[in-house]
């Protein structure tokens, strides 16, 4: 059972069709039926007739569902991702395949992702010799687990098509339970893969940053850029507004640690003073706004039987599940087991 008032947070997100015609098309390809599959996410063909069109989040994590049911690989999301391309990605991907070099393709994948999802974030933090890219993405996804590692692996893909090499980062960091005997993750990442680590990210060399782009084309990236920025600049009018990109920041940072007013100012880039004024001004507070979001996320996770709640707890940033399950109580009048069980 999944309440209506848990499904407000993905319902506000968007993606392009890009995104759920890769898992279609992969799934296709495995004797999934394609028509089940989009009856199931309450998806149409005219839905996926162009992939520059935008679907719900929420369609999005129903596609993934259908096809965990009728698919048992427990890497099936590094599977989808590896088959991705730079052209896939659209105004994005054509945005890095004329880079200069690996690095300002990958600064151009963390500035215009949201025009292929809302729901997902990327940073980039060079220290000394390493760069790592890091993931952040909404609840709803790390708690699927697999469109976090379809991420990571269709980045990777696209990183040796464009620099033509055969990229091998120095790790990978992924947040979940090591899956077992799954040789896809040696296969697609060729390095080591650390799990239950408290980020997602890759790390690489400062020296694989700066690998040429083989197609590198200033004149035309820098078309690519000003249609590239003018999408993401369309996508921020229809935002809305301030207490939304409050919740985008807190979403992108709750799993694994107790989100804050400082690191959240601090990813929106203003002071906490500001923080705290503007929200004053829509009547109403840091602590609000992360209260109402974790409550509208906790019914939609603890639905997905397969999350201990323990899981759910580290999902929505809280440091022991104990106090996970006495705020749930207190939104929905059960414990989270009896909530699951109705």
């Amino acid at each position: 059972m999944i309440d209506a008032q848990s499904k407000i947070a993905v319902n506000r997100l968007t993606n392009l069709a890009r995104i759920p015609l890769l898992i279609v098309e992969y799934a296709e390809q495995s004797g999934i039926d394609r028509g089940d599959l989009l009856q199931r996410a309450s998806l149409s063909a005219e839905n996926l007739s162009d992939p520059d069109k935008r679907i719900s989040v929420a369609a999005l994590l129903e596609l993934w569902r259908a096809v965990l049911e009728k698919e048992d690989d427990t890497a099936i999301g590094v599977s989808i991702g590896s088959t991705c391309s730079a052209k896939r990605l659209g105004i994005v991907g054509y945005a890095m395949y004329y880079s200069r070099d690996l690095l300002q393709a990958f600064q151009r994948f963390a500035r215009y992702v949201h025009i292929i999802s809302e729901a997902v974030q990327i940073d980039i933090a060079t220290e000394g010799e390493q760069t790592t890219v890091s993931f952040s993405a909404h609840p709803s996804l790390f708690a699927l687990r697999h469109p976090v590692e379809a991420q990571i692996a269709a980045l990777m893909t696209v990183g040796r098509e464009i620099t033509q090499t055969d990229l091998v980062p120095l790790a990978i960091h992924l947040p979940f339970p090591h899956p077992g005997a799954s040789k896809r993750y040696k296969v697609v990442f060729r390095c080591p893969v650390h799990f239950e680590q408290p980020h997602a990210a890759i790390v690489f060399t400062a020296a694989q940053m700066r690998l040429a782009v083989t197609a590198s084309d200033p004149t035309l990236s820098g078309y690519l850029d000003e249609l590239a920025s003018s999408t993401l600049d369309a996508l921020a009018v229809q935002d809305e507004g301030f207490v939304d990109a409050v919740r985008r920041a807190l979403w992108s940072e709750s799993p694994g640690g107790k989100p804050n007013v400082w690191r959240t100012a601090s990813e929106m880039g203003i002071s906490v003073r500001t923080l705290q004024r503007r929200l004053r001004e829509k009547g109403t507070s840091f602590s609000a706004v992360l209260e109402e979001l974790r409550r509208e996320l906790a019914g939609d996770l603890i639905a997905n039987k397969k999350l201990a709640v323990s899981d759910v707890a580290f999902l929505l940033g809280y440091s022991e599940p104990s106090a996970f399950r006495r705020a749930f109580r207190r939104w929905h009048g059960v414990s989270p087991r009896r909530f699951r069980s109705a």
